[in-house]
C-alpha cells in the first residue's frame, strides 16, 4: 500500500474516533434511538423516572423511541459536559416537550476514544 493511502486511512480512522462523541450528541438531538444504542453494551442501562430498563440494543432502542414519541420530545439542550478520573465522561442535559421538561444524565466510559454509555438517566422535572 502506498504511503499516501496509509496516511489517508490512518487519518480517517482517527477523525472517525474523534467525531464519535459528536455523533452521539447529534443522535441525542435528533432523537435517534437506534444510533444512540450503538454506544451501548450489554451492561448499559436506561433509567426513566426511576424505572430501570436493560436489554439488547434493539430493546433499548425501542425504549428510547417510545419515550420520545409518548412525550412529544422536541428539543435537546446540553447544560454541562465534563470528564473525571478513570476515563468517565458525563453529560448533563435537558429534553423538553411542549408541556414538560426532563433532566438527562449520561455517564460514558471512554476507552481510546471509544465511548460506551453506562447509564442514560431521564427524570421528569416536577
Amino acid at each position: 500500500m502506498s504511503t499516501l493511502k496509509t496516511i489517508f486511512l490512518i487519518s480517517t480512522i482517527i477523525l472517525a474516533k474523534q467525531e464519535s462523541l459528536d455523533n452521539l450528541i447529534l443522535s441525542l438531538e435528533i432523537k435517534n434511538g437506534e444510533e444512540i444504542t450503538k454506544y451501548f453494551d450489554s451492561k448499559s442501562e436506561i433509567i426513566i423516572d426511576n424505572i430501570s430498563h436493560k436489554g439488547n440494543r434493539y430493546q433499548q432502542s425501542k425504549i428510547l423511541d417510545e419515550f420520545y414519541i409518548d412525550n412529544n420530545i422536541n428539543k435537546f439542550n446540553i447544560i454541562h459536559q465534563g470528564d473525571s478520573e478513570n476515563n468517565i465522561i458525563y453529560i448533563l442535559a435537558e429534553y423538553s416537550s411542549n408541556n414538560d421538561l426532563y433532566k438527562v444524565l449520561l455517564i460514558l466510559k471512554n476507552i481510546n476514544k471509544n465511548y460506551t454509555i453506562e447509564k442514560f438517566k431521564i427524570d421528569t422535572v416536577s
